[in-house]
């Protein structure tokens, strides 16, 4: 009996790239990843922010749960609480018109998407250290932008690709560059030729076809970074399940220095202590003269505006820089016995309740500075941040005793607190509330400012034209104001109802011609409520 030869070579079998060895189906991540650069451009890009965001968000959310189930990587459900303040802040961006509190809206959306695929599959938030909470969206993006190149030459084949450019597409191009000339001479013979025909190629060319062109490969190239950066995140979302470890390799090698140099224990506490000194003095002359009597602080010649300006922000910075002094203590200090642990935290939870001190301090110069001269933004958020850094210096005392590791968790949450307070107060509505106010007690107003407020403030700059309606004090009008100017011109004074007017009417034509805000992608509800509030007002 003769046995046959099979005819049939083996081909040694292809073996996946090792970075790529979890992931099932890279070509189902690409296409997603594809996918959603393409809704991106449609929703987002080029277009003023508003509904488009949270849509490409929702949909960026259903894509990942997706893509890791088809992957077998299902969420860890104690971290899906990071879905409430994602979805908050991408719908607060259609929501609140405050340029400053939309771009700190879209930031928040960034990280916390970041966050969401770092932590869908594995590990828990409350467990990752200071740094690499604050360094995360950028590990995820770097893991995004080298992932794609693999899961690209995973899913397409390269060298039919070539094969087919060089059989079809240079040719075609060398074909295209010999017409060109030919097409210019026949195309001005014929249109001289025909009137009808000249016609019409001149209508073709007044199309402003390259601007169209330059146009379409800008959108080209938002979609393909977009989804570079999208496929490579899901891609390393879906390999996250099979990580060794949360951590970093930078945490990992900070976490390390205190073995090869620390510091003293007996440096640490001579440190401690004579800060706590400095400090104490310091609080006792606040209560002397800030939290005293307030004409004390007048028969000494200092003003209120004088007083607060020179001591707030210097008072900040010394609260941050506290903060700062116990944590690398804390890291580098090497204690040896549990009586030398409490001392070291005993003085360092003095140290916080001096800085508490000092803290409310800084809050009562921005008082004296704000009764002075009334609300700005810039003010408003200090006032908001200065509200969630007296909680978290409490997180951070209880936690030098018990778990020291979940301090990183009170600096997200007093993070995000201090944006949700932002987003309900609506900021600019409240500064030209409470400015509003202050005019009718004291008749001070800077109309000016109040003119700079967003959309969101409309119902009260509205409320402003009746308010100043009878003021005769003239203000400089914000198209003359030039800070280095001695000397202004006699046309650029108004009084405040000339210069709200004036701003309102500059809104409403504004919004009229330019109708990118009225595109469905970029519904945003400050601005639809304004532009309706605003024509009701007679030329």
């Amino acid at each position: 009996m003769t046995t046959l030869k099979s005819n049939f070579v083996t081909e040694p079998e292809v073996t996946r790239p090792s970075r790529l060895a979890h992931i099932q189906s890279p070509g189902r991540i690409l296409v997603a990843g594809l996918g959603l650069g393409i809704v991106a451009d449609v929703l987002v890009f080029g277009k003023p922010l508003g509904m488009g965001l949270l849509l490409f968000v929702l949909l960026a959310v259903a894509v990942l749960w997706r893509v890791n189930r088809g992957e077998g990587v299902t969420a860890v459900r104690p971290n899906l609480w990071l879905l409430l303040p994602l979805f908050f802040f991408a719908g607060m961006v259609a929501v609140r018109a405050n340029a400053t509190l939309t771009t700190l809206n879209t930031l928040a959306v960034l990280c916390l998407l970041a966050y969401l695929v770092f932590f869908w599959g594995r590990g828990r938030v409350q467990n990752l250290g200071l740094v690499d909470m604050g360094l995360l969206p950028l590990r995820v993006s770097g893991h995004a932008l080298t992932l794609t190149p693999p899961i690209v030459a995973e899913s397409v084949d390269m060298e039919a690709v070539q094969r087919h450019g060089r059989r079809s597409f240079f040719p075609v191009l060398r074909g295209l560059l010999l017409a060109a000339p030919m097409l210019l001479v026949f195309t001005a013979l014929l249109a001289m030729a025909d009137t009808i025909f000249a016609h019409t190629v001149e209508t073709a060319f007044s199309l402003d076809i390259f601007a169209h062109l330059f146009n379409w490969a800008g959108h080209g190239l938002m979609i393909g970074l977009a989804a570079w950066l999208l496929t490579g995140g899901l891609a390393y979302g879906a390999m996250r399940r099979y990580g060794r470890d949360d951590q970093s390799r930078f945490e990992a090698t900070l976490q390390q220095i205190p073995r090869h140099f620390s510091l003293g224990y007996i440096e640490t506490i001579t440190l401690l202590v004579t800060v706590n000194l400095l400090f104490l003095m310091f609080v006792l002359i606040q209560f002397t003269y800030l939290f005293g009597s307030v004409v004390y602080i007048q028969l000494e010649n200092f003003s209120y505006a004088e007083y607060a300006r020179r001591g707030f922000f210097e008072l900040l910075l010394v609260v941050i820089l506290s903060i700062g002094l116990i944590l690398g203590l804390n890291w580098l200090t090497r204690r040896e016995s549990k009586r030398q642990i409490k001392l070291f935290n005993g003085l360092s939870t003095l140290l916080i309740g001096l800085v508490l001190v000092m803290l409310a301090s800084a809050f009562r110069r921005m008082v004296l500075y704000e009764a002075q001269f009334g609300y700005t933004e810039l003010r408003l958020m200090v006032y908001v941040f200065v509200g969630w850094l007296a909680p978290l210096l409490a997180w951070f005392a209880v936690t030098l005793w018990r778990r020291p590791d979940r301090f990183a968790l009170g600096v997200l949450a007093a993070a995000l607190g201090f944006l949700v307070t932002l987003n309900l107060l609506n900021p600019d509505a409240f500064i030209a509330r409470q400015n509003l106010a202050r005019y009718i007690a004291t008749g001070d107003l800077d109309a000016v400012y109040l003119t700079s407020l967003s959309d969101d403030a409309t119902p009260y700059l509205l409320a402003a034209l009746l308010l100043t309606a009878g003021d005769t004090q003239e203000q400089t009008m914000p198209s003359c104001y030039d800070p280095l100017s001695r000397v202004m011109p006699i046309d650029c004074y108004a009084v405040p109802y000339e210069i709200v007017k004036g701003e309102l009417h500059g809104r409403v034509q504004s919004m009229s011609e330019n109708g990118d805000w009225r595109q469905w992608q970029s519904f945003h509800l400050a601005r639809w409520q304004a532009f309706a509030q605003l024509q009701e007002i007679g030329d």
